[in-house]
């Protein structure tokens, strides 16, 4: 079943109940209210009868006309009865009621009771040994009121069905934006996107936070794809070189020397630098770097280790000036962010140097390479290049911005956000 036909099931059922329970008690409380005023009737007369029995030294009874046209009344029908004693003196009214209409409470007890179908109410006098009973049949009541439970059974059977359509109806409506949310999440694999859903109630909501997921995980589905593309074009170049390489040691077109293996430790050194960056480029573009307290300082040292006989080789200086600079990141990929920016600038100078230097300026902890050669005199266009595209996505990842000045050699700085840093 259905959750909308579960909900109009539901609202017809409490409906039903409602109404069931309603009708029950206005039925008893007419019945009750109606029972009331005839006692309120029958002490009336009863009273007035007491009076003029009391009233009277010798047995003889003597009611007031009015009293009897009223016990004989068409809209009355009641019937009246006066002992004294425990002996019948005087009756009046129906004269098909029974005598006397409440027998167990004709010595003892006061007020009214429901006695076979009659509603008898008993006043007492104990001075005067006085009894009157006052009843009406409750014939007439049940009467009026008996086609209520009938008709109020065909109500309430009415108003259920007419609730339950309208329940269906309305909870239609309101669950529209799950109906659109469900055709979107079937065609998930095309290109639509989720059609737009009005409402502030909570299906709409729900609807358009599941559209916002759908389009980020398409982005990331998108992204992925790129990222899968970009990675096989990146390595298919040093791969195809580093086979080449061994199918021609392999089958002797080449001799195994010392230039040959040269040349497969530089094929084989940049799979592994392409690696790295491919590693580092997902997990910074994926967010998914786990975050520490780093000292710039000490990342800019490794580094300087790590490039110094490389630099020697070409002939070039590197020179280091670091202050202390603790930021809220990933040493990882800060420092393989470092290791291409350096790269990138030792393979741009041919004469003079490169500088690695970190430090805070106005709160802002950076990370910068500057050298004396041609370098980059303009950030390259987005994507171009894979080393600066890994510096652009760490740069991201920690919430900064890669900055590049070439009106002297070239500089590039990694800024971090004012707030990953903890240092001056």
């Amino acid at each position: 079943m259905s959750l909308r036909a579960r909900l109009a099931w539901v609202a017809a059922g409490l409906t039903l109940l409602g109404a069931t329970i309603g009708l029950a008690l206005t039925y008893v409380g007419l019945l009750n209210l109606r029972i009331t005023t005839l006692d309120d009737d029958n002490r009336l007369l009863a009273s007035l009868i007491t009076e003029v029995v009391v009233m009277r030294e010798d047995q003889t009874v003597r009611v007031p006309g009015v009293v009897s046209t009223y016990l004989t009344g068409e809209r009355s029908g009641s019937a009246a009865q006066v002992y004294v004693d425990g002996q019948l003196i005087w009756s009046g009214g129906v004269t098909a009621a029974p005598r006397p209409l409440d027998a167990e409470r004709l010595l003892l007890g006061v007020g009214g009771h429901t006695v076979n179908d009659w509603r008898v109410y008993t006043l007492r006098d104990e001075d005067a040994g006085v009894a009157v009973q006052v009843g009406r049949p409750l014939l007439g009541l049940r009467e009026v009121l008996g086609p209520y439970p009938a008709l109020g059974v065909a109500v309430v059977l009415l108003v259920t069905a007419l609730t339950g359509a309208l329940a269906w109806w309305i909870v239609g409506l309101a669950l529209r934006p799950l109906r659109r949310l469900t055709e979107a999440a079937e065609r998930f694999t095309s290109e639509d996107d989720v059609p737009p859903i009005p409402g502030r109630d909570e299906p709409a909501r729900l609807a358009r936070a599941f559209a916002e997921l759908l389009r980020h995980l398409r982005a990331e589905r998108d992204r992925e794809r790129r990222f899968l593309a970009y990675a096989a074009h990146e390595l298919r170049t040093p791969l195809s070189a580093l086979r080449a390489g061994l199918e021609g040691a392999t089958s002797g077109r080449l001799v195994p020397g010392p230039e040959l293996l040269a040349r497969l430790h530089r094929e084989a050194s940049r799979l592994e630098n392409l690696a790295q960056n491919l590693l580092a480029l997902s997990t910074a573009q994926a967010g998914e770097a786990e975050l520490e307290t780093v000292d710039l300082a000490r990342v800019a040292g490794e580094a300087y280790d790590r490039f110094l006989p490389l630099a020697l080789e070409k002939g070039l200086t590197l020179d280091l000036d670091a202050s202390a600079a603790e930021v809220n990141g990933n040493a990882r990929l800060l420092d393989q962010a470092l290791s291409n920016l350096v790269s990138n600038a030792l393979r741009a100078t041919s004469r003079g140097g490169v500088v690695i230097r970190t430090g805070a300026d106005a709160g802002r902890a950076f990370i910068e390479v500057e050298d004396t050669g041609s370098g980059l005199k303009a950030p390259p266009p987005e994507g171009k290049g894979l080393g600066l595209r890994v510096v652009r996505a760490v740069a991201d990842a920690h919430g900064g911005a890669l900055e590049f000045d070439g009106s002297n050699g070239t500089r590039a700085r990694l800024w971090l956000s004012p707030g990953a840093t903890d240092g001056p």
